[in-house]
């Protein structure tokens, strides 16, 4: 562990610890600073002047944990104000700890959940972040649980329904929920920011502790985006032959955690379909392929101390996109092989089709001046399918001239003088 004067980039103190240390916080008046970790609640004690040239040993103690000494401790906040001489810590099985001034363990008591995560104090209350979106509230003096902040989005929400702000409190009966892995508390604008492990971000507005609302929040993809994919404009304005139901100014991208989504800016028009929503400013429309939503969540905790490796195998996840403006389609292929077929104005699925042994990685639809309507497919097992897109996908043809992963297929040409341009990983 170091300590460091960040002003004048100089390390002032240092020692070993032979624990994982998970969090680490600073008493107010910065005398002393606490780590914790499994069976690990040190003090650490900055003794002597800032006039040494060398890093000073820093002096450890142990906090006394009595009984919770085999407890997995996961977060950590020093105490202020009137609390200053408090530290407060949190297992990962959900205790809520104080140590008093002389490292003791003063009281304790259960947040109620199945996993703790992270903790902020301020001078009145402790928040404490714990999965199934879960945020507890208690008062800093007493460790009395004050409220529960209120629950986030389900997992697999369709957030153009979310017109209503009630919509939040009428989750189905099963759903699941993300897990809070971190929190920060503005006192002076009483607002908490906490982050998800689907990687949405909510700020909570705590002027009233009694009825804590939202302030913002942001749904963002949980895992690595594969593919943007522009609407272009002339076929917002012309309408198409079913009228086009696409906000003027989107985009839809697609990504490893299953999810197709479509982004508005601020002043795109909303309707029934894609729609302004509480739960996000940007996001009109999420259409989720995998109805057990396996991908939708981080698979590893980042607070915890087992460091196992995450299930992410590359099988899952959409990767790549192609709008058809003509036909008011959309093709989506797979890590698996799989091409689905969307109805741009409702997102609705027209067809699937199980084309490849392996990730497609990439999808082109014939344009207006060429008087066929394909669509070709190319993937990482070397083959190049190209679809009639009039006669419900029915395949035409297959190219097995690469030697290795095709990256990308182009159409050129105009009327029925045309022709296709594939390059890939076989240079």
């Amino acid at each position: 562990v170091n300590v460091f004067d960040w002003k004048s980039n100089l390390k002032i103190a240092s020692n070993k610890v032979s624990a994982k240390v998970v969090a680490v916080s600073f008493s107010e008046d910065g005398n002393y600073f606490v780590t914790v970790g499994n069976r690990h609640v040190k003090y650490w004690y900055l003794e002597g002047g800032r006039k040494y040239k060398e890093p000073i040993p820093l002096m450890g103690r142990s906090a006394i944990l009595g009984e919770l000494r085999n407890n997995d401790f996961c977060a950590v906040a020093c105490g202020k104000g009137d609390m200053i001489d408090s530290t407060y810590a949190i297992t990962r099985n959900g205790h809520l700890v104080e140590f008093n001034s002389r490292r003791l363990l003063d009281k304790w008591v259960m947040c109620r959940t199945n996993a703790a995560n992270c903790m902020v104090a301020s001078a009145k209350y402790i928040f404490v972040g714990c999965a199934d979106a879960i945020i507890r509230v208690f008062n800093t003096e007493t460790l009395e649980y004050i409220t529960t902040l209120p629950r986030t989005h389900y997992l697999g929400v369709d957030v153009a329904q979310g017109v209503q702000i009630s919509h939040m409190m009428s989750a189905p009966q099963a759903s699941k929920y993300p897990d809070t892995i971190a929190i920060v508390f503005d006192e002076s604008r009483s607002k908490v920011s906490c982050v998800y492990n689907d990687h949405s971000l909510y700020i909570w507005d705590l002027r009233d502790i009694r009825r804590v609302g939202k302030s913002h929040s942001f749904l963002y993809h949980s895992a690595c985006i594969w593919g943007v994919e522009t609407v272009p404009s002339n076929f917002l304005r012309n309408g198409n032959v079913q009228q086009c139901k696409l906000p003027s100014d989107c985009f839809l991208t697609c990504s490893s955690d299953d999810t197709i989504r479509v982004w508005g800016l601020e002043d795109s028009d909303t309707n029934e379909i894609y729609r302004k929503n509480i739960y996000s400013k940007e996001l009109l429309k999420v259409v989720y392929i995998d109805d057990e939503l396996n991908f939708i969540k981080d698979t590893d905790n980042p607070t915890q101390s087992n460091e196992k490796s995450s299930s992410y195998d590359g099988r899952n996840g959409v990767r790549c996109i192609k709008v058809s403006t003509e036909y008011g389609q959309v093709a989506t292929g797979d890590r698996s092989g799989n091409i689905r077929i969307y109805n741009l104005n409702n997102l609705k699925l027209i067809t699937s089709i199980e084309a490849h042994d392996s990730e497609v990685l990439c999808l082109e639809y014939t344009n207006d001046k060429i008087d066929r309507r394909l669509l070709a497919s190319a993937s990482r097992d070397r083959l190049i399918h190209v679809f009639d897109v009039e006669n419900g996908y029915r395949i035409l043809q297959t190219l097995d001239d690469h030697s290795s992963s095709i990256t990308s297929v182009k159409f050129i040409g105009s009327g029925l003088q045309f022709q296709m341009i594939s390059c890939g990983a076989d240079k």
